[in-house]
């Protein structure tokens, strides 16, 4: 009949004596001072399994059960100016010129009112084209361009036939 050690894979010394003690995870025998503890990722520390495991059994802790650190939010600044996103998003124009009176409806246009349009689509500009106490009436004409090839329209620029309409001012 064969002999087998008890000791397993534990070293034994008569001269200098260990203890013996068995893995937790495989059952066989090693010295103590050669077994470790298992520690493992919780949150963002690591935490003692209270497993002594040997060297072939001992397992790095596992990365993907650490928890992410994340740094604390910058110091705000002081005194923050914010964009005025309200007049940023208008379309906005100013009326130049002397005060007139509109002829259709009879109320006063002021000099410097603002026209806000919010509809996007389409914007049509006036063209003034004559400075306060000019003669030229007629907006978008010039009397210094040139009359066209047959001696026609004088002050109508671009080869217009007909004075730009401006459509209502909204």
């Amino acid at each position: 009949m064969g002999y087998a050690s008890q000791a397993g894979r534990a070293r034994t010394s008569a001269t200098s004596p260990q203890a013996h003690a068995i893995c937790d995870r495989c059952g066989f025998r090693y010295n103590h001072v050669d077994l470790k503890w298992q520690f493992d990722w919780a949150g963002a520390s690591l935490i003692n399994k209270r497993l002594l495991v040997c060297t072939p059994c001992f397992d790095t802790p596992q990365e993907q059960l650490r928890a992410i650190v994340i740094p604390a939010d910058p110091v705000p600044i002081q005194n923050p100016r914010l964009q005025d996103f309200v007049t940023a998003e208008q379309n906005t124009r100013t009326t130049s010129g002397t005060n007139t009176v509109d002829p259709v409806t009879g109320i006063p246009v002021i000099r410097g009112a603002s026209r806000i349009t919010q509809t996007y689509s389409t914007r049509v500009t006036q063209q003034t084209g004559e400075p306060p106490g000019g003669l030229n009436t007629e907006p978008g004409t010039s009397p210094t361009v040139p009359a066209d090839a047959g001696g026609n329209d004088p002050g109508l620029p671009y080869n217009n036939t007909t004075v730009p309409k401006t459509g209502p001012l909204t």
